[in-house]
């Protein structure tokens, strides 16, 4: 009986163990920043142009990461290099983790939501308002793919995505997709634009709430296995004096009748 009592105390306190180590992940907050070159749709008649971007994020749980990030290029304009093309905006994305253990680096898929926003500088020689601006910006999707690499205590990462933003009706973005006149077909409204880059994640931001689940777990698996094996222990050490104290009392016996 005690030593079902005491295999069933080792099995319950390994399998809450279990559930704690399979639910522990770095939730802390990270800082991320990263370099790369955008490919800019041909469609924008701009050259392409390197790009930088700075972002916040952390783990929900041990395989899905959320970022909210910046980003900013200056691509040169292809017809007129002296025009001015500001490129920036944010986007919130979530990562699908693919991690294994005792491995460095691990892959991972990428999506993501957010705004693009241009500044643009056009040629309207012989009207002296040349150049004029025009400001436009629209919703933009980002699918890709990447790995994550451990190097100490930063992380690196290396993206592909292609990141997708419509174009405004009527602004002059939109209207280089369109067919040349007289027709004036309405063509495709949005940009298309590759992003390479690499970057860093650097976790030194500390969460501002709690991590509940991760030491309730490890807390009550050690408190449960410690309580059951002292009680089990204990149970088993007075059985043992109990079922000792007959035979040293016979001992006792013998060891008088001879003499």
């Amino acid at each position: 009986m005690n030593k079902k009592l005491l295999c069933a105390a080792l099995l319950g306190g390994l399998s809450l163990a279990g559930a704690a180590n399979a639910q522990e992940f770095d939730d802390r907050w990270y800082i991320t920043g990263s370099t790369g070159f955008n490919l800019q749709d041909t469609d924008r008649d701009t050259n392409n142009a390197p790009f930088v971007t700075l972002g916040l994020g952390k783990f929900i749980n041990p395989y899905w990461s959320v970022d909210g990030e910046l980003n900013y290029q200056n691509p040169n304009r292809e017809s007129n290099q002296d025009l001015n093309f500001s490129q920036y905006g944010i986007s919130f994305d979530a990562r699908r983790h693919f991690i294994a253990e005792g491995r460095n680096w691990n892959p991972y898929l990428l999506m993501g939501l957010g705004y693009q926003r241009e500044e643009i500088e056009h040629d309207n020689f012989p009207n002296p308002n040349s150049p004029y601006e025009e400001d436009v910006g629209g919703v933009s999707a980002k699918l890709g793919a990447g790995l994550q690499g451990d190097v100490g205590r930063v992380k690196i990462r290396t993206e592909l995505a292609y990141r997708v933003n419509n174009a405004i009706d009527d602004s002059e973005s939109a209207l280089r997709l369109d067919d040349p006149p007289p027709e004036r077909n309405d063509g495709p409204d949005y940009f298309g634009d590759v992003l390479a880059s690499v970057g860093i994640v650097s976790r030194w931001v500390r969460s501002p709430w709690p991590r509940s689940h991760r030491p309730r777990l490890r807390r009550a698996a050690r408190t449960w296995t410690t309580t059951a094996t002292a009680s089990t222990t204990a149970t088993t050490s007075a059985r043992i004096r109990r079922l000792a104290r007959p035979s040293v009392r016979t001992a006792a016996r013998c060891r008088c009748r001879s003499t």
